[in-house]
C-alpha cells in the first residue's frame, strides 16, 4: 500500500482491520506481546486515530496520528507537509487537554484497561496475546506522540526535518511511512507479507 502511495483513508482501514500490525511495532509497544491497541478513541472534543497501552510498571499512552502515502513528507521547497504539520497539532491539543485534567485521564485510561483486560470491547480494542498489562494503576502515565504519514524523497534531508520536528515538539516522534517501515521490518515486512497471502 505504502509503494502504491495509498490515501489516508485506505491505510486507516487496513490498520483498524489489523489492530495486531501496530501492536506488534517495536515503536508502539516495546514490550512484546503487552499491548492493548484502540482505534478513534476519544480524547477532549475529538478523538486520536490509534491509541496503545503498554509497557511496564508506569503505563505509556501513545497517541498516534496516521496520514497517507500520497505525499512527500517534505515539499520541493523544503517545509514539512501540511498534512503532518495538521497531525502535529491534532497530537499537541490532545496534550493540552491531558495536562488540563491529568488526574481525571489518568484514572480514566486505567479503567478503560481493566475493563479491555477484563473481556469488554472499548473503541475497537484489541488486547495482545499477554492478556494482561503488568502496569501499576496507582502510578502516572507516561504520555507519547507519534505521527506517520507521507513518503521519503531524500533520507539525509529527511532526517534532518524529523530530528529538528522532535526538538521542537518533544513528546512528538515523526515518522514518514518509509522511515517507520525501516525502523519496524518485522511489522513492515513479514508481517505485513502474511496479510497480503
Amino acid at each position: 500500500m505504502i509503494a502504491a502511495r495509498a490515501k489516508e483513508r485506505d491505510i486507516q482501514n487496513l490498520l483498524k482491520s489489523n489492530l495486531d500490525l501496530i501492536g506488534q511495532s517495536v515503536a508502539f509497544a516495546p514490550i512484546k506481546d503487552e499491548y492493548i491497541v484502540f482505534s478513534e478513541f476519544p480524547l477532549g472534543n475529538g478523538s486520536v486515530d490509534f491509541v496503545v497501552f503498554t509497557d511496564r510498571s508506569r503505563m505509556d499512552v501513545v497517541l498516534i496520528e496516521i496520514k497517507g502515502a500520497d505525499f512527500p513528507f517534505v515539499n520541493s521547497d523544503g517545509r514539512v507537509h501540511a498534512d503532518i504539520n495538521e497531525a502535529a497539532q491534532k497530537i499537541r491539543e490532545r496534550y493540552a487537554y491531558i495536562r488540563s485534567n491529568y488526574e481525571y485521564f489518568r484514572r480514566e485510561v486505567h479503567s478503560i484497561r481493566k475493563e479491555v483486560e477484563a473481556g469488554k470491547q472499548r473503541y475497537n480494542s484489541l488486547l495482545g496475546p499477554n492478556g494482561y498489562l503488568h502496569v501499576d494503576p496507582e502510578k502516572d502515565i507516561d504520555i507519547k506522540g507519534i505521527v506517520i504519514g507521507g513518503t521519503t524523497r531524500d533520507d539525509m534531508t529527511e532526517s534532518r526535518i524529523r530530528h529538528q520536528l522532535e526538538i521542537d515538539s518533544p513528546r512528538i516522534k515523526f515518522e514518514s511511512w518509509d522511515s517507520w517501515l525501516r525502523k519496524n521490518g518485522g511489522v513492515g515486512g513479514e508481517l505485513c507479507d502474511a496479510y497480503a497471502q
